[in-house]
């Protein structure tokens, strides 16, 4: 099997004083033949192949070997016009010498040595050597030098031509250079051959990937994870395959990704990749993938995200609103998430915080990192304090063998999410405080401190300035926290947003039930005027429950409509309660707005001037003197 192919325009017949058995030889060979002529040469073996100026570009364009180009020398052209004179006789005639414009010589230095007129001509393309071999034959040139393309549109014309040859030292030059190409190539294979065996042994998965992020190469055990045959890896967009949009900032930015958690086909793997550079540019990128069920040393990590939830689910394409209000602070939040500052999130239950907590640490530089939330209202003050900041062995009795991580630390490198930071107890908001402001934390029952780079995002449902003003919420707390603020308005207030919110919840749970899709005009029709007090979490609820009353098939439509306004006047009843002891004043002077206290207090008391009195702390003639004044 011949490793090296030449594909040569002249004769070399008598110019090689190679191996035969290591050359596969076609010459006089027109630029339109190479092609077919290369892919014959790789196909039976060849490794590298010789072409000329003329033909490698047509060849490199069908082959995946490399090839050699030869290219004129001096001496091969004086020998060929030299010839040209001895075989024809002729002199002080005009002769075109024509080759391809790669080919680099100077023919001035050749005048002196010949007995013609010598003109020369280059091109690039087939097309452009045509038009050249026209233009001379309107010219009047006696005789062509060149190519065997050359030779063949010469005689169509009737011009005399003659083959332009390569000389011995020259064909041995173009051969000793394919050689050493060769060596280096059997280096390069022995090379890869060896890093491709390492790659296998890999107990890790290892996907490779080009400046495109499509995958060049992934090991078997990365197929064995993956549960996919090579075929359906090699040569496919690294997205599609894992799933994982964060790749792309690897092979596009060069940004260094470490121990990112993936979801894949119900499991889980981490995952640390880096960008591949050479002379400063990204050509690709490599990343492992580890299965976590099979992590010794992450096994507490991983088992703290499974049962704490420290990764975020929620975008800001999760959150449902079309109305002016809720826009802003949609856009308001996507602001905040290009920094790092604290956020302090002000909204009554249900209004969503965290799913803007969420949504902000996932549109932030933190959203590789993990999502760790806890509400402080839920837990006692010293459980609190312990979740938050984590334990030594042998900290208090019952305390965990080895310690325990605090949810600051598991935070580290991303955000926590403080749900209701106005229950934690005073004493331990110093505490937080000062993790917030050192940027550090000492376990109970420790005494090393431990760097902690976490983003605080805190969420209230009371005025935490008026807790302030109290003394029963820390100043210097209130405001470390209260960096940037972003105030969530009630349902009531976004009334654009209900119907849109009441079809959303209608399909999620119409789809999660499996039942026919219904109308959201009914639920619209029937809430028309309430102000939803439990904000979109009361919503959702009121949109499950209509649903499954819907499917009970002994409920008629009158019935059915009956169980919805005996809800609706539950609430409004509660409403009603609530706001038994309250007024509704306009705004007024301070005269006029006392004169409708009274009036509202003494209706309120039935006309009973005594019991309103006694409401309003005054004397009865003192009612009496404000009343005729009124």
């Amino acid at each position: 099997m011949a490793r090296i192919g030449i594909v040569c325009a002249g004769k070399i017949d008598g110019l090689i004083d190679s191996d035969p058995h290591e050359l596969s030889v076609y010459q006089e060979v027109r630029i339109a033949d190479a092609g077919h002529l290369a892919k014959k040469l790789e196909t039976e073996g060849a490794q590298v192949i010789i072409g000329t100026a003329g033909t490698a570009p047509v060849m490199r364009r069908c082959v995946s070997v490399p090839v050699v180009v030869v290219y004129l020398a001096c001496f091969d052209v004086l020998e060929t016009l030299k010839e040209i004179e001895a075989l024809y006789g002729i002199t002080g005639r005009k002769v075109a010498l024509i080759f391809h414009a790669a080919n680099s010589f100077d023919a001035g230095r050749l005048h002196p040595f010949l007995n013609n007129r010598i003109s020369c001509f280059t091109y690039q393309t087939e097309e452009q050597l045509k038009q050249v071999i026209y233009m001379l034959f309107e010219k009047d040139y006696e005789i062509l030098v060149g190519g065997p393309t050359t030779i063949f549109f010469a005689k169509q014309l009737g011009i005399k031509s003659h083959l332009l040859t390569f000389g011995k030292e020259t064909m041995e030059a173009a051969i000793n250079k394919a050689k050493e190409l060769l060596e280096l190539t059997r280096k390069d294979r022995e090379q890869s051959q060896q890093l491709r065996t390492i790659i296998e042994l890999f107990t890790e998965g290892i996907i490779s990937t080009d400046r495109q992020g499509i995958i060049k190469i992934c090991n078997p055990r990365a197929l064995s994870l993956l549960e996919l045959p090579a075929n359906e890896v090699i040569g496919h967009k690294i997205e599609q395959v894992v799933a994982d949009q964060t790749w792309r900032e690897v092979y596009e930015a060069g940004v260094k990704q470490t121990d990112v958690l993936m979801d894949y086909k119900k499991r889980k793997f981490f995952s640390t990749r880096q960008p591949i550079v050479e002379n400063g540019n990204i050509i690709g990128s490599v990343g492992t993938l580890q299965d976590v069920s099979k992590i010794q040393k992450l096994e507490n990590q991983y088992r703290s995200v499974q049962t704490l939830g420290l990764v975020a689910k929620s975008t800001f394409d999760d959150i449902v609103g079309v109305s002016p209000v809720m826009m802003e602070k949609i856009n308001r939040a996507k602001a905040f998430a290009r920094f790092d500052s604290t956020i302090l999130i002000e909204g009554k239950t249900g209004t969503g915080k965290e799913i803007f907590a969420q949504s902000i640490h996932n549109a932030s530089s933190r959203r590789l990192g993990p999502f760790v939330a806890i509400n402080c209202a839920t837990l006692s003050e010293t459980l609190l304090e312990s979740e938050l900041l984590g334990y030594e062995e042998g900290a208090f009795t019952g305390a965990r063998r080895g310690g325990k991580l605090g949810l600051f630390e598991l935070a580290h490198k991303g955000t926590i999410f403080l749900d209701e930071i106005n229950q934690i107890p005073l004493p331990l908001q110093a505490r937080v405080l000062r993790v917030i402001q050192e940027k550090v934390v000492m376990r109970l029952g420790g005494q090393r401190v431990i760097p902690v780079d976490v983003r605080i995002i805190a969420a209230t449902n009371e005025n935490l300035k008026e807790k302030v003003d109290a003394g029963k919420f820390r100043a210097d707390l209130y405001y470390r926290i209260n960096v940037l603020t972003l105030q969530l308005p009630p349902l009531r207030l976004r009334k654009d947003d209900i119907p849109v919110l009441i079809g959303h919840f209608m399909n999620h749970f119409t789809s999660t039930y499996g039942v026919e899709q219904l109308s959201p005009k009914d639920i619209v029709d029937s809430t028309s005027g309430y102000d939803w007090p439990g904000n979109v979490r009361e919503l959702a609820n009121f949109v499950e429950r209509f649903i499954v009353l819907q499917q009970d098939k002994e409920l008629k439509e009158l019935d059915f409509r009956s169980e919805l306004q005996s809800q609706y006047d539950e609430e409004n009843s509660a409403q009603r309660d609530t706001a038994g002891d309250m007024l509704k004043l306009k705004i007024d002077t301070i005269e006029n707005m006392e004169k409708q206290i009274i009036r509202q207090t003494v209706e309120r008391c039935s006309g009973n001037k005594l019991q309103a009195a006694l409401l309003l702390g005054i004397s009865r003639s003192t009612l009496w003197k404000k009343m005729r004044g009124a």
